[in-house]
């Protein structure tokens, strides 16, 4: 098997691990943002064993600050998308979680005074109406899925910061590294959230153990390693629209495992939504 053929093989793997998370959100019996921190404590322990072999490297202060600040956002966003999760449908809500890189296009504008192009803002567009066919009914009819929907879109804004934020580190750190670091901050964080809130941490019982390490040894770990190696072999250009079959499988497995069905104009939405983030995506 050539480098060629095992990179899409690992991107395509990555893409179906990735596609896992919130059907193992919606399995676990437990609070939201527990699962987010169950997720970063197995990912960690996971991943334990190969930062040691890679070897570990102290970043520089600067980095960890970035890198704490990055730690930050991806609690914020992690914890806004599992509440989301479990108020709404599990496809749905990966859908629009998923536009956080036409976010970043703005962030980068209005921090970095980086010039958009006209494909980006057709981009913009395109999606913001998918994902008004998408929410619309439900912010206007049933209260509590909609406030799903809106946090689904602030989990997404939240990690287009934690996007623009680790692109400040990223060229001076290997990604073990980068992902051991940045898990530091993100257990320590959502551990604070739950012991401050007084959310349940212990007594669960065995399948929501399973989605956890599920969390945190598939979808974070496999899952996100996989894309990186393929990253360093695929063009981006190729890799971003490919991570758009997540909502899809995502849609596919909820269907049969949760017995989730999505409406006409959700799937017409979504489609809409997708082909948003496709064109933001073709120029980035």
């Amino acid at each position: 098997m050539n480098q060629l053929t095992k990179a899409y093989l690992c991107l395509l793997l990555g893409v179906f691990c990735i596609a896992w998370s919130a059907i193992f959100v919606k399995m676990a019996h437990a609070p939201a943002l527990t699962s987010g921190f169950y997720r970063y404590f197995f990912c960690f322990v996971g991943l334990l064993p190969i930062w040691l072999v890679k070897g570990v490297k102290v970043p520089s202060a600067k980095t960890v600050s970035w890198i704490g600040l990055g730690g930050l956002l991806f609690v914020l966003d992690m914890s806004f998308w599992n509440i989301s999760i479990l108020k709404t449908s599990a496809s749905v809500s990966t859908l629009l979680a998923n536009n956080a890189s036409v976010f970043v296009g703005l962030g980068a504008m209005f921090f970095f005074k980086q010039r958009l192009s006209r494909r980006y803002w057709m981009g913009l567009g395109v999606s913001l109406l998918g994902i008004f066919i998408v929410a619309g009914r439900d912010l206007l009819q049933n209260q509590s899925v909609g406030v799903g929907h809106l946090m689904a879109i602030t989990a997404a804004v939240f990690y287009a910061g934690y996007m623009l934020v680790t692109q400040k580190v990223r060229g001076g750190i290997d990604t073990v590294n980068f992902m051991a670091w940045s898990l530091i901050p993100c257990m320590i964080l959502s551990w604070g959230i739950c012991w401050f809130g007084d959310w349940q941490l212990l007594g669960f019982d065995t399948q929501t153990w399973w989605a956890f390490i599920a969390m945190g040894v598939i979808c974070h770990l496999a899952g996100w390693l996989s894309i990186n190696y393929a990253l360093g072999h695929i063009p981006a250009a190729v890799v971003s629209p490919t991570l758009l079959l997540q909502p899809v499988l995502t849609a596919v497995i909820s269907y049969f495992l949760l017995n989730e069905v999505l409406r006409t104009e959700q799937i017409v939405g979504g489609l809409i939504v997708m082909l948003g983030i496709y064109l933001v995506n073709k120029r980035n």
